[in-house]
Order: structure tokens, then C-alpha cells, then sequence
């Protein structure tokens, strides 16, 4: 057994108390799945302080709910939660463009909607990672050849001269509110977690052309570029690596690092270079030394899952973790139980993660509190994963 997972065991009663508090709230949420309703299988990306559903969902948040409703649905037998991941999948589905009126963007995915004319690219791939594991928990083919379209659009229009990854790309003009700035002269902070996915891709097909140059050659300029002395991960301009003065995205990923160190780790994996190890080590400590007196890392607690993930996944090259990280590691876990809405007064927030302590809950930190605590807790460990 893992020295940290062993070392959390009397909070493990608490952890899948929590964990299906949330899978419950997913299924709750749910759009229910009719023919007449086109919202059917999607939820809402967050309910806010007064009990109002709030934003749309996006193709990563439907993917990574999928993931920690697919882990739920075998950590607590409950058929009710695989259904729920499937038609969240379902929904997914709907947003990869298979449009012979648009023949150059043939396989990539839509950010929210059948409507949306415009991706993230770091958004998308997770889109796709979400059809790739969707795949592995089912065996249906349709959802591997759906990531390796979407991969064969990526290498097309996802990426610049260089073979970076764009901010984010248009596929039409847009809607009447306009689309969001594409800051495709960054590298954002979160790019790191594009590893990930092709990582993923090489090891359940097997096939070495998804972490062939292109892999390396990105890992290298990433953790030249985006990482910092400090240990943490930053946007930086392409042409010169500088930071710029003001964050576009405000500081979002910082403990929570969008799954870099991951990407990191599958790097150093792939390639045996000890340079990717050791940013994974960095952040690792970068991230402890911020720790609040609460336990937490900053205000918002979608970092906690994400930092308890990596010490897991790297715990076999960097661990055994001292007692004193192990302390930490707990205490970081208690600060992420708090956050959990009880629903006394809106019910369809119980269970839930109140990520910044505002009252507003969210997608991001319950998905990714939900695959975390199952893996700590009831050994579902195919998700998130850097794994030989």
C-alpha cells in the first residue's frame, strides 16, 4: 500500500462519505436525458450563493465529471453513476464537429455547445481525453477513433509554426456576444497538462507516435519556458519566455497547476530525463511552503485535489514522503472536506465543493476532489494517472 495513502486511512470513512456526496450531486443536477431536451446529460458548471444554476458547461468539465462518475460508478457499485457518466459523454459527443460544410476543422470539439464556434485547445484535449477513457472503462471502439479525430485535428490546426499549442482557435465567425480573446502568442501555465492526454494515448493503444518528438520537443520548451524558479507554472509569451505583468487568468492556476506536474511526471517517464522529475519535486515543495494555517493552499480549493494527485502519482520516485509532508497531506484533506456543502438551504448544491468559500459551487474542484478521493480511498486509480 502507498506510505501516504496508509498514512490517510482515519480520514478515509470521510473521504468517500464525500466523494459520493458529490456523485450524488452530479446525478441530481444532471439534465435529464429526453429526446425533446438539448441540454440532455450536460449539468451546470456552478450553482451560486443564492441557489441559481450558473454558466455553461464546457467539454472539460463534462470530461472530468465523467471520470469521477465512472470511478463512483465501480467504488460504489451503483449502476445509477456509470449511467450518469454516460450521458455526460453523450453530451460530449455532441460537440465534436463532423460537418462537411466544415472540412478543415473536421474532429475537433466545441467548447460548451453544438453552437459554439470557437475551442480552447487545452480545454478540447480534454474533451478528447474524456471520449479516450470513456474508451477504456467501456471497450467501445466509436470513442477511440473520436480522440485519435481529434488528435489528427490538433496536429492540424491546433498548434502554430512552431508546434505550440494555440490558446484557442475559431471555427466560424462568432455569435452576437463575440469570442473570447485568443492569446495565442502565450504559452498558458495549464499547457503542461496536454502530456497528459498523449500520454494516456500511448499507453492504451500502444502506439509510440503519440509521445514521438513532438511530445519532447514540447515538454522541453514547457518546462524551459513555463516554469518558474520558484517551482511553480506561468503563461509566458512565446517568442521570449517573458511573464507577463498581469496574469490573464488572475492567478487560477497556481496550487491548482491544471495538471502541469502530471504532465511533467509522464514526461520524465517518457523520456527518463531527471530534469522533469525534479520540476515535479519543485512544485511539490513550492505548493507546501504556501500551505494556509486551515490547511488549504490558497482560497480556492481546487488545488488541494490536484496536489494530493501528483504526490500519489510521484510517490514512487520521489517518496517515501517525510511525516511532516504526510501531516501536510492530511491536513490539506481536512480543509477540502469543509468545503462540501451540506445543502441545508438549497438542496441542489449538497455535496458539492464551495471552491472559494463565497457560497458558489463548482464543477472544477467536486471533479476533481471526486477522482482523487476515490483513488486515495477505494483503489480507482485509472484516472489521472502517469502510471508505468
Amino acid at each position: 500500500m502507498s506510505l501516504l495513502v496508509e498514512s490517510l486511512e482515519s480520514l478515509r470513512k470521510d473521504g468517500l462519505k464525500c466523494a459520493k456526496g458529490i456523485a450524488e450531486w452530479y446525478v441530481n443536477n444532471q439534465v435529464r436525458y429526453k429526446d425533446y431536451i438539448h441540454a440532455a446529460g450536460s449539468f451546470p458548471a456552478a450553482i451560486s450563493f443564492i441557489g441559481q444554476p450558473s454558466g455553461g458547461v464546457t467539454n472539460w468539465q463534462l470530461a472530468f465529471a465523467a471520470m469521477g462518475q465512472m470511478a463512483a460508478g465501480r467504488a460504489f457499485n451503483c449502476d445509477l453513476y456509470n449511467y450518469s457518466a454516460e450521458k455526460m459523454i453523450f453530451y460530449l459527443r455532441s460537440l465534436q464537429i463532423f460537418d462537411s460544410y466544415l472540412p478543415r476543422h473536421y474532429g475537433a470539439i466545441r467548447e460548451m455547445t453544438a453552437l459554439t464556434p470557437w475551442c480552447y485547445i487545452k480545454d478540447a484535449i480534454t474533451g478528447a481525453w474524456g471520449f479516450l477513457e470513456y474508451y477504456q472503462v467501456t471497450g467501445n471502439e466509436e470513442y477511440l477513433r473520436r480522440a485519435e479525430l481529434w488528435t489528427e485535428w490538433y496536429f492540424r490546426e491546433g498548434v502554430d509554426q512552431q508546434g505550440l499549442p494555440l490558446w484557442g482557435v475559431e471555427f466560424a465567425p462568432p455569435l452576437s456576444e463575440g469570442t473570447p480573446p485568443m492569446l495565442n502568442d502565450m504559452l498558458g501555465d495549464f499547457t503542461g497538462g496536454i502530456l497528459n492526454f498523449f500520454y494516456r494515448m500511448y499507453q492504451i493503444t500502444g502506439n509510440r507516435r503519440y509521445i514521438d518528438s513532438r511530445f519532447e520537443d514540447f515538454a522541453e520548451f514547457y518546462i524551459a519556458n513555463a516554469k518558474q524558479p520558484d517551482g511553480f507554472f506561468k503563461t509566458v509569451f512565446k517568442a521570449d519566455g517573458r511573464v507577463p505583468d498581469k496574469d490573464p487568468q488572475g492567478g487560477l492556476h497556481k496550487s491548482n497547476d491544471d495538471f502541469s506536474s502530471l504532465g511533467m511526471l509522464a514526461a520524465y517517464r517518457v523520456t527518463g530525463k531527471k530534469y522533469f522529475l525534479d520540476a515535479v519535486h519543485d512544485f511539490i515543495e513550492a505548493v507546501f511552503a504556501i500551505q494556509r494555517p486551515d490547511g488549504s493552499f490558497e482560497q480556492s480549493c481546487a488545488g488541494i485535489p490536484v496536489v494530493l494527485n501528483i504526490l500519489l502519482e510521484s510517490e514512487g520516485e520521489l517518496g517515501p514522503w517525510p511525516k511532516s509532508r504526510l501531516e501536510q497531506a492530511a491536513e490539506a484533506l481536512r480543509a477540502l472536506y469543509k468545503r462540501q456543502d451540506p445543502g441545508d438551504i438549497f438542496p441542489n448544491k449538497r455535496g458539492a465543493l464551495d471552491e472559494y468559500s463565497d457560497g458558489v459551487v463548482c464543477t472544477r474542484s467536486s471533479a476533481y476532489a471526486l477522482i482523487v478521493l476515490l483513488k486515495l480511498f477505494a483503489g480507482e486509480d485509472r484516472f489521472l494517472s502517469a502510471a508505468k
